[in-house]
């Protein structure tokens, strides 16, 4: 027997006994590595959740703009006949004097009202300048009696600034009012109002402004 016959005979043999013997061993070199856990990065940290929002001192979000005619009635002091009067005005919600700024509650607004009225005195016709057009600004604070879907009702006061111009001896100066507002909603931002109102000046005069408005809420 030759050698070369001898050498395949015992790896016949071999393989006979031990099956995996025949096959070649394999190493690996790259070590198993840990799975990574999939995280997402966030861009940026959660930031905390803002606290409550303080209310305003005027809340323009609720801001209502209105415009009327009517008469104008004089005390005696200033010795004119009733006269043609019309008015302008915006008012806003104050949530600083009453948390209730939602519009269907009871709650204090602040109006500024610009009303204007012909004055015709009734003085000799020697003097000059007997009639003009007095002006009467109006800085104030209401409240809400009842607003809701239906009617409106209102309280209010404040101070005005009379200005007469040249009418003759009436003199310019600042005063008070006080009055009520009085409403029909016709829309949910539109109402038809009724105002009455007094303006009173020096040496116990005034003026008693009664007006019908329309109100239209932004």
């Amino acid at each position: 027997m030759s050698l070369t016959t001898l050498i395949l005979s015992l790896a016949l043999a071999q393989a006979d006994a031990d099956p995996r013997a025949a096959l070649p061993l394999a190493m690996t070199l790259d070590e198993a590595r840990p799975a990574q856990e999939d995280r997402k990065q966030e861009p940026f940290p959660h930031s905390e959740p803002a606290g409550p929002k303080p209310a305003p001192i005027v809340d323009f979000e609720w801001l209502e703009l209105s415009a009327g005619v009517g008469v104008a009635v004089f005390s005696h002091e200033y010795l004119a006949d009733p006269s043609i009067a019309f008015f302008v005005s915006a008012h806003a919600p104050l949530p600083w004097l009453s948390p209730a700024s939602d519009p269907k509650g009871e709650y204090f607004g602040l109006f500024l009202e610009a009303a204007f009225a012909t004055i015709d005195r009734n003085l000799s016709s020697s003097v000059a300048h007997r009639s003009g057009v007095g002006s009467f600004t109006t800085l104030g604070v209401d409240f809400s009696f009842i607003r809701d879907s239906s009617w409106i009702l209102m309280a209010r006061a404040g101070v005005l600034y009379a200005y007469y111009g040249n009418i003759a001896q009436l003199n310019s100066g600042v005063g008070g009012t006080a009055g009520a507002v009085a409403g029909i909603q016709i829309s949910g931002k539109a109402a038809i109002t009724y105002s009455p109102e007094v303006f009173f000046g020096n040496a116990g005069s005034a003026i008693l402004l009664n007006t019908v408005g329309f109100t239209f809420q932004f």
